[in-house]
C-alpha cells in the first residue's frame, strides 16, 4: 500500500513535509537514491509497481530500514500531528508499553500468519490515506487517537470504519456485546480481517463518520486501569526501573521518595498504584485521557487533572460553544446508566481499562463504550456490583462510580450555565419593558 498514493493531484504540504523528512532520515543513514533514480514528479506514476513514498521503492532491506526509522510517540504537546512524528527507534511511550503489557493484548505478525484461515477476508489496498487526514463520507477530518497504545488502528476497507489491532479477549467482548442490551452503545462490530502484512484487525464502526468537525474526548472509567493479574505478576519479583523513575518525576518532581530518589528507579507495582493516584481515577472512578476540538487542536495534557473543579473546568473547555449539547450528554449518560443495571454483560465481567468516547458537532451529540482488551468474564462463582470500594482480590472496578460522577458533574455544569444565563434573561426582560412604557 503506498503511503502517498499515485493519482493527478499534488501532493499536500504536509505530505511534502514528511516526504522531506523521510528523504533527510535515508540519506542520513546512507540509503539517498541516486542520480539515477530521481524521483518522479508529484503525480507521476513510477512505473515500478512498487509502493513508493517520495519516489523511494518502500521494499526491501533499504525500504523497511526507513520505515524502522519512523515512529509515534505519545507527545506532550499534541496540538498537531506533526507534533509526535519523530525519527528514532521506535517506541511508543504509552503506558502500557512502558508497563511492558501491551503485548498480552494484541497479536504480532509472526501468531497471525499461524492463526491464518481460508475463512478469514482478505483485503487487498485497504483504504488510500494520509498519516494526517481520513476521509469518509466526503468529510476530511484529521485521525484521531487521543489514548492508547499507538499504532493500532488504520482506516477501514470502506467508509465508517476503521480496523483496530486485534486482541483476543475485545473480539469476545464484541461478540457478546452485539447480543446484549448494551448493543446501541458500543461500536458496531463487523467481524475480523487481515492486511496485506498478516496483521489480524477488528473491523469496527467509524464513530466520527457522520459528523462535522467533531469535537472528541476519551474519558478512561474505573478506580483503576490495571488488572489485578497485572499487579500480582509485577509484585513476584519487581525490579528497579529508571524509565518509570524518569516519567515519574517528568509529572511529579516530588512523588519519588528519598530512597527512590537516590536510587533514581522505581518499582513497577509502585508507579501502577502511583499513575491512578496523580488524577481523578481513584478519588472520582474515572479520568480524562484527551480532548479534541473541531478546530483540530487537541490535548493529553491530563495526567494530574485529578480535583472536581479541574474536571468541570476541562469538560466547560470541551463543550466551549456546544452550550446546547450538555443535556443530550446527560440523557445519553443516564441512558448508558439504566441499561448497565441490566446488561448480563455488565454483571458478568470485570470492566477495567474501557473508555466512555465522548462527542459532539453542532447539531449531534452522543457517548459510546470502547475498549475491551482489559475486560474480563468473572468466574461464575464471583459477583461484583462495580460500585463497592477495591480490595486485592474481590475484582470491583469502580465502573458505576465513574458513571455516576459523570452525571452528577455534568448536571452540577448544567446548573451552572442555567444560572449565569438567568441575569442576561433579566436584564433582557427588564429592557423590553422600558421600551413598552
Amino acid at each position: 500500500m503506498a503511503l502517498f498514493p499515485s493519482s493527478s493531484r499534488p501532493r499536500t504540504l504536509m505530505e511534502q513535509l514528511l516526504a522531506r523528512k523521510i528523504e533527510a532520515a535515508a540519506t542520513a543513514a546512507g540509503g539517498a537514491p541516486s542520480s539515477a533514480s530521481s524521483p518522479p514528479s508529484p503525480g507521476e506514476a513510477s512505473g515500478s509497481g512498487s509502493p513508493m513514498i517520495a519516489g523511494m521503492p518502500m521494499v526491501g532491506a533499504s525500504g523497511a530500514s526507513i520505515l524502522s526509522r519512523l515512529r509515534r510517540t505519545d507527545s506532550l504537546d499534541s496540538t498537531s500531528s506533526l507534533g509526535s512524528l519523530a525519527f528514532g527507534e521506535d517506541v511508543c511511550r504509552c503506558d502500557d508499553c512502558l508497563l511492558g503489557i501491551v503485548d498480552l493484548y494484541v497479536i504480532s505478525a509472526s501468531e497471525a500468519a499461524k492463526k491464518k484461515s481460508s475463512g478469514w477476508r482478505k483485503i487487498r489496498n485497504i483504504v488510500q490515506w494520509t498519516p494526517f487526514f481520513q476521509t469518509y463520507k466526503k468529510q476530511r477530518y484529521p485521525w484521531v487517537q487521543l489514548a492508547g497504545h499507538q499504532g493500532n488502528f488504520k482506516a477501514g476497507p470502506e467508509p465508517g470504519t476503521v480496523l483496530k489491532k486485534l486482541c483476543p479477549k475485545e473480539e469476545e467482548c464484541f461478540q457478546i456485546l452485539m447480543q446484549d442490551l448494551l448493543r446501541p452503545y458500543v461500536p458496531v462490530f463487523k467481524g475480523q480481517v487481515t492486511s496485506e502484512d498478516g496483521d489480524l484487525y477488528l473491523q469496527l464502526q467509524d464513530l466520527l463518520s457522520d459528523y462535522v468537525q467533531p469535537c472528541v474526548m476519551d474519558c478512561k472509567v474505573g478506580v483503576r486501569t490495571y488488572l489485578e493479574e497485572e499487579l500480582s505478576k509485577a509484585k513476584e519479583k519487581p525490579k528497579l526501573r529508571k524509565d518509570m523513575y524518569d516519567k515519574m518525576i517528568q509529572i511529579d518532581a516530588q512523588a519519588p521518595t528519598l530512597e527512590e530518589h537516590a536510587a533514581k528507579a522505581v518499582t513497577k507495582p509502585r508507579y501502577m498504584v502511583w499513575r491512578e493516584t496523580i488524577s481523578s481515577t481513584a478519588t472520582l472512578g474515572f479520568r480524562i485521557e484527551g480532548i479534541k476540538k473541531s478546530d483540530g487542536t487537541s490535548s493529553k495534557d491530563f495526567k494530574t487533572t485529578k480535583s472536581r473543579e479541574q474536571i468541570k473546568l476541562a469538560f466547560m473547555e470541551f463543550l466551549s460553544g456546544h452550550a446546547q449539547i450538555l443535556p443530550r450528554y446527560i440523557q445519553r449518560l443516564r441512558a448508558i446508566r439504566a441499561t448497565l443495571a441490566v446488561s448480563e454483560f455488565f454483571q458478568t465481567h470485570e470492566v477495567i481499562g474501557s473508555s466512555l468516547l465522548f462527542v459532539h458537532d453542532h447539531t449531534h451529540a452522543s457517548i459510546w463504550l470502547i475498549d475491551f482488551a482489559k475486560t474480563m468474564a468473572l468466574p461464575p462463582e464471583l459477583h461484583i456490583d462495580h460500585y463497592s470500594a477495591w480490595k486485592v482480590g474481590n475484582h470491583e472496578d469502580g465502573y458505576l462510580i465513574g458513571i455516576n460522577n459523570l452525571i452528577d458533574i455534568f448536571v452540577e455544569l448544567q446548573a451552572t450555565l442555567e444560572k449565569d444565563a438567568e441575569p442576561s434573561k433579566n436584564e433582557e426582560d427588564g429592557a423590553a419593558g422600558g421600551a413598552d412604557e
